[in-house]
């Protein structure tokens, strides 16, 4: 058995899935944009909410308020986003 034959998929179905999920990402992203559109008010309601629960409970413990970033919110919206699409 050489090198190549190895390398070769045998199991045909799962390669091909694994295929699509890796290389069709637009369709994947275009729902994803679709998504955040139409529930833009609901993901900036849960956001307001993360972080006033975050500052209440480091307030809870003398800690210092968060000031969160737009990175911050970037990583929540791909989360929310990811949660509800699954």
């Amino acid at each position: 058995m050489s090198k190549g034959s190895r390398q070769r998929p045998t199991n045909t179905t799962i390669f091909n899935e694994n295929y699509k999920r890796i290389f069709n990402k637009n369709e994947d992203q275009m729902s994803k944009n679709d998504f955040m559109e139409q529930n833009q008010d609901k993901i900036n309601e849960e956001w307001n909410c993360y972080c006033n629960e975050i500052n209440s409970t480091r307030h809870k413990y003398y800690m210092d308020s968060k000031v969160f970033t737009k990175n911050d919110k970037e990583r929540f919206v791909i989360s929310y986003i990811e949660s509800h699409l699954i």
